[in-house]
């Protein structure tokens, strides 16, 4: 019952936080210089019927309100309306564009979790000895490295070493798809290792010096039941905690990476929104990137109570 009241009531402040973020993002944009007649005509010479029927497609001769107001109800029904520059439907743009993303973020997420947690790990039972140091300043130089600074460092590389690798080309097999994603993918997982390495670390330290760890090891039990089934298992919920929320912030973090190796996903359409003023993708992706960030903080808050069961939902 207090599991079904609290999900209730988090879907109901989710849906609140999302109208008003949306209400802001809407008229927010709206409050710059630039006028969207200008955006769609360019640098083209438009006549008076050319304006008058632009403004009327687009709702301009309508109040902001009014113009919000028919905005959000068609993304309600997933009518996420035109862009002004091409005249295309967002929504096909945008699906069009999410498979690279999605790969990305998938791809680097599950690299990054298996390489932080197994550094961390090791580095634990290592703790103190030179293993530890060496894992520990990789992790923490790995956090201090800007990941545009890598990628260039990457690129030159590639270039130089492997002259049959090639970071252009189309997605017309699945093979072709994973050549462009996966280098991607490793330089964004560095960023996991970094930061879930050392909080993985931190936490199995902490588990390990516990007094039920010594109970267990007098038990007898060996030695890989007291560190996964005994003290893993309470580590690991802080590292899915943040892991989460890097996930979920991995979607803004693609900006970089898709604009540096030319991947068409949705970091670099809102970059190329943002430049041409393009107003109705920038704030359906500022949108969506604020819905998939809401609704990992609420997949972390009930994973919390499959993990431990003595976490209670408030």
């Amino acid at each position: 019952m207090k599991r079904t009241a609290y999900i209730v009531k988090r879907l109901v402040s989710m849906i609140f936080i999302l109208f008003v973020a949306s209400f802001l993002i809407f008229f927010l944009l709206r409050m710059s210089d630039v006028d969207p007649l200008s955006v769609m005509i360019g640098n083209n010479r438009a006549t008076d019927e050319l304006k008058q029927t632009l403004t009327e497609r687009y709702n301009l001769d309508k109040p902001l309100l009014i113009q919000y107001f028919i905005w959000i109800k068609g993304v309600l029904v997933g009518d996420f309306g035109i862009d002004y520059i091409d005249g295309q439907n967002i929504r096909e743009l945008i699906a069009s564009r999410i498979p690279v993303t999605l790969g990305l973020v998938t791809m680097s997420s599950v690299i990054g979790f298996i390489i932080a947690i197994a550094l961390g790990v090791i580095s634990s039972l290592k703790n103190g000895e030179a293993t530890d140091s060496v894992l520990s300043a990789v992790m923490l130089i790995l956090s201090g490295t800007p990941s545009f600074l890598i990628c260039i460092l990457v690129l030159i590389f590639m270039t130089q070493y492997v002259p049959g690798y090639t970071f252009i080309g189309s997605y017309s097999t699945f093979g072709e798809f994973m050549q462009r994603i996966t280098i991607p993918s490793i330089i964004m997982s560095l960023s996991f290792v970094a930061m879930l390495g050392r909080i993985t670390r931190s936490s199995m330290i902490r588990q390990l010096q516990s007094p039920y760890i010594g109970t267990a090891q007098a038990k007898g039990l060996d030695g890989f039941s007291v560190t996964f089934k005994h003290a893993f298992h309470n580590a690991v919920i802080p590292v899915i905690t943040a892991g989460g929320y890097m996930v979920a912030g991995a979607i803004g973090s693609t900006v970089i990476i898709e604009q540096i190796f030319s991947l068409p996903g949705i970091g670099g359409l809102l970059i190329t929104a943002i430049q041409e003023s393009n107003y109705p993708i920038i704030q359906i992706l500022v949108l969506f990137m604020l819905a998939v960030y809401l609704v990992m903080s609420f997949l972390i808050d009930i994973l919390y109570t499959v993990l431990d069961p003595r976490v209670e939902l408030k």
